[in-house]
């Protein structure tokens, strides 16, 4: 959920979900990084069964271009993760940089809890270089392998608990074949946006200097 906040340069009241699309779409066209770069929809009304069986790889393929998806849902996380409430989930899944998810999804039984471990530091691990680290501009490509392994999984722990492909679990997949270049968009838009912390949040100090501890451990 979105949380209202008050520009401390400005005075002006926002919400979090719209003062990050804005910041970050006017990133991705200033930094020439377009949402649907070379797609070409394949259209599908009127086309039968058989027809999208057949061509199931190209429409794929297609739809893998069109990024609009991933835009909210970087915007919506982006929101949310500076809303208090979001933190109780992520202080239960959350590990180091240096540390691997995978060994806390190991040991669970449900598919829903592999992908809620996966989303959370994948998440994370996209918003820490691209954003929250002080280091993000000299970081390069470090941890981008471990950030697309960690969507991928969570795509494929998603499909396994809901039986099929979604509209998430394709987010998911684009993030993790494209995740180097959405840390590169946040890095443009922190580096553009001189009032990029201009609002206020609810986290505790105790749970800042968690999280960024918690990125080097």
């Amino acid at each position: 959920m979105p949380v209202q906040f008050v520009h401390l340069d400005s005075g002006e009241t926002d919400t979090t979900e719209s003062f990050f699309s804005d910041h970050f779409l006017r990133a991705r066209i200033d930094d020439n990084k377009p949402s649907s770069k070379g797609y070409d929809p394949i259209f599908e009304v009127g086309r039968n069964a058989n027809w999208l069986q057949e061509h199931e790889k190209e429409i794929k393929q297609n739809n893998l271009e069109y990024e609009e998806d991933v835009n909210q849902y970087i915007c919506l996380m982006l929101a949310e993760m500076v809303n208090p409430r979001s933190t109780v989930l992520a202080r239960q899944y959350l590990v180091g940089a240096n540390s691997d998810a995978g060994q806390i999804a190991i040991d669970l039984k449900l598919q829903s809890q592999k992908y809620q471990v996966y989303r959370i530091n994948a998440d994370f691990l996209l918003f820490h270089l691209g954003l929250f680290s002080s280091y993000t501009n000299i970081l390069g490509n470090k941890y981008f392998d471990k950030g697309g392994s960690y969507y991928n999984a969570a795509a494929c722990s998603l499909r396994n608990a809901r039986g099929g492909r979604s509209g998430l679990s394709d987010v998911l997949e684009k993030l993790s074949l494209k995740f180097g270049k959405y840390v590169d968009i946040l890095r443009y838009m922190k580096n553009q946006s001189s009032n990029y912390f201009s609002f206020h949040f609810k986290f505790s100090n105790e749970d800042m200097v968690r999280f960024q501890k918690l990125q080097f451990e």
